[in-house]
């Protein structure tokens, strides 16, 4: 049956009555997801399309995002130690809202939740109703869902933080996912959950320009080391050949598709500035509306040279406490870490290219 797009946004209003929230004031993307919902013919008392991939198929899709699950893997490893203990669970989902990827602890494993967030799960709002994970996907930006803004009742003890991850052309290639058993919009866990997915796009955007020398860039000089920075990949004519979507912002007005010239962005001809910046020093360069920011080389073309033959690079890489004072341990421990930050984070490849354990990689980038 057919309904009008006003009696769809009615149903909306009268749901939004019967749970006593104002959507308009909380979020006006949910309100929008509910009429939605209605359109999809979900009706908020009944229970979710319960979708699940069979084995084969989650193996299959697993398989095809094994090089994104590669930079994923870690930073959800990683988010789960920010909020552990506190009755949560993380998950990466692709693009088409497939979860891949879990971790729980053990008072969200015990829950009702943990039984349908799992592996293999589909949760797109023509499926499961109004949630984080499907939202983002919907709206391309960061959501949260809390308690009665979920479409189904069933979901009203939830709460969802999620953030949709962009590769270099601006496609959404998955999201970032935790979800909680207590009904509240807790901002600190979104922002966690954004961190996340920025670091995975700079990880995405490192892999595909890792044969062009990528440079970063920033207003002031004391981010070129955090998320927040513009990255160029740039070629030894000064060709632009890749952006990140930080630079897409800090360059607005200035950067387009079409720009694929350092020059035509900055007033410095790329050839005067290189050598600097490739000598790992710290530069300084206007853009053509008069603004100032600071630029340094970030990543250096990958080369086909051996792990095992790479020299290393005292002033940027240091020893950990427990190898300096040994010669030996120290060549050990700096080869380990430049060998991490050349395979872009992957600790699997570095333990595969310099045959060492994958406990020996974290030990010397964790305490590096």
């Amino acid at each position: 049956m057919m309904h009008s797009y006003r009696s769809l946004v009615e149903q909306a209003r009268s749901l939004e009555k019967e749970r006593g929230i104002s959507l308009d004031f909380t979020d006006k993307n949910i309100a929008d997801s509910w009429v939605r919902c209605f359109e999809h013919g979900l009706r908020p008392n009944a229970n979710p399309v319960d979708t699940v991939l069979n084995q084969k198929e989650l193996g299959q899709i697993k398989e095809q995002y094994q090089n994104i699950r590669d930079f994923i893997v870690p930073e959800l490893e990683l988010l789960y130690s920010q909020i552990a203990g506190s009755n949560f669970m993380v998950a990466f989902a692709n693009n088409d809202g497939v979860v891949l990827d879990t971790i729980y602890d053990n008072q969200f494993l015990n829950s009702q939740a943990s039984k349908v967030v799992i592996p293999g799960s589909v949760w797109l709002e023509k499926y499961r109703g109004t949630n984080g994970l499907g939202l983002s996907l919907q709206t391309n930006t960061p959501t949260i869902v809390a308690g009665g803004e979920h479409f189904f009742t069933s979901h009203g003890g939830l709460s969802c933080f999620a953030s949709p991850i962009f590769d270099h052309n601006q496609n959404i290639v998955g999201v970032v996912d935790a979800s909680t058993d207590t009904s509240s919009r807790q901002d600190h866990t979104l922002a966690l959950v954004k961190l996340s997915a920025k670091s995975v796009e700079q990880k995405i955007f490192l892999d595909a320009f890792k044969h062009t020398n990528i440079y970063s860039f920033h207003p002031r000089s004391e981010y070129l080391h955090t998320n927040s920075i513009g990255l160029l990949a740039i070629n030894e004519e000064g060709h632009i050949e890749g952006v990140n979507s930080n630079t897409r912002i800090m360059l607005s007005g200035l950067y387009k598709e079409d720009t694929k010239d350092f020059y035509n962005i900055f007033t410095t001809p790329f050839e005067n500035v290189a050598h600097e910046m490739n000598a790992d020093k710290i530069i300084q360069v206007k853009d053509w509306l008069g603004s100032s920011v600071f630029m340094k080389l970030f990543q250096k073309q990958l080369t086909s040279t051996p792990a095992s033959k790479l020299k290393l690079s005292p002033p940027t890489y240091q020893p950990c406490d427990d190898c300096r004072g040994s010669t030996l341990k120290e060549q050990k421990c700096l080869l380990i870490q430049k060998t991490f930050d050349q395979l872009e984070g992957k600790i699997t490849a570095v333990s595969k290219a310099l045959n060492i354990s994958r406990t020996t990689v974290y030990k010397h980038i964790q305490k590096k």
